[in-house]
């Protein structure tokens, strides 16, 4: 079975490689319609929130949440180098770049914690043109196949992967990179096991991962808050307000503080295109 879905994996890149981007745009409609529908349980999960973003203020609209999962998948199984300078390059705008500018010359290597938004592998290219550094974190899977086809797929878009696991040895590697130059990307604001910190998020506790905070505690770089949202043509690319975070009375409650920062930055980059929000699994804590 798990040969079996890397040879669909593969075979899709292969298929959706040669479509123009058009294509790839549209098609995400009847199959994300199709995945809605068949996906029924995760969608009445969607609907459920649709109050919690109404007393924010934002329409949401769990249809369209599908349809845009959809349109990530697509797109990622459709990237390549050569599609990606020829169909999304060009209608590329980056937003807020003096922030990166100026803290690349104090640190040598910086924090992004990004949100499940938009299609932040298109960021690998882009974050490439502007000289950084780029590492990330993968989570592990079941299916090794799987897991190795997606790391060489995104390496070979220009950044290293490392994969994840239990224990102090991802976040000691990360300390490492980090001050021998690297620039790490982390997904920032949900945990797949319930093993993140309790923060307030859209007016509700949800469990956040301590990763990039504990990792701008541990080495005194500050995170930058990043998010790619979709424009008329293309992509934006924008970076957030960086923050640190200070040494209180103790660890936990600078780590506290550091997640309730980072749960208000995202809020605000979630809120320029809350549908683009590729939130299918838990993540309020009420969900699990």
């Amino acid at each position: 079975m798990k040969i079996l879905q890397f040879m669909i994996i593969n075979l899709s890149h292969q298929i959706l490689k040669t479509l123009p981007y058009w294509l790839i745009k549209f098609l995400s409609f009847p199959i994300g319609i199709i995945y809605f529908l068949i996906t029924f349980r995760s969608s009445f999960r969607l609907y459920k929130r649709k109050d919690l973003f109404n007393n924010s203020g934002l329409f949401y609209n769990p249809l369209l949440v599908k349809i845009n999962y959809t349109r990530y998948w697509l797109e990622t199984l459709w990237l390549t180098n050569k599609n990606f300078k020829k169909y999304i390059s060009p209608y590329i705008e980056i937003e807020n770049q003096n922030f990166v500018n100026k803290l690349k010359k104090q640190y040598p290597g910086l924090i992004f914690a990004l949100p499940h938004q938009g299609n932040w592998e298109f960021a690998i290219p882009i974050g490439n043109s502007i000289n950084l550094n780029l590492l990330a974190v993968a989570e592990p899977l079941d299916n090794t196949y799987v897991l190795n086809w997606f790391k060489s797929l995104r390496e070979s878009l220009g950044i290293e992967i490392i994969i994840g696991g239990k224990g102090q040895n991802t976040f000691d590697s990360l300390v490492e990179k980090l001050n021998s130059g690297k620039d790490i990307c982390l997904l920032s604001e949900r945990s797949i096991k319930k093993s993140g910190v309790a923060t307030e998020f859209f007016g509700q506790l949800a469990a956040f991962p301590k990763g990039p905070v504990a990792l701008s505690f541990k080495t005194g770089v500050p995170i930058i808050p990043t998010t790619m949202i979709k424009t008329n043509r293309g992509y934006r690319l924008r970076f957030n307000k960086p923050f640190y975070v200070p040494y209180f009375e103790n660890e936990a409650t600078s780590i506290q503080y550091g997640l309730k920062t980072l749960s208000k930055s995202f809020e605000e980059l979630l809120a320029l295109d809350i549908n683009d929000w590729h939130s299918i699994q838990p993540v309020w804590t009420s969900e699990y």
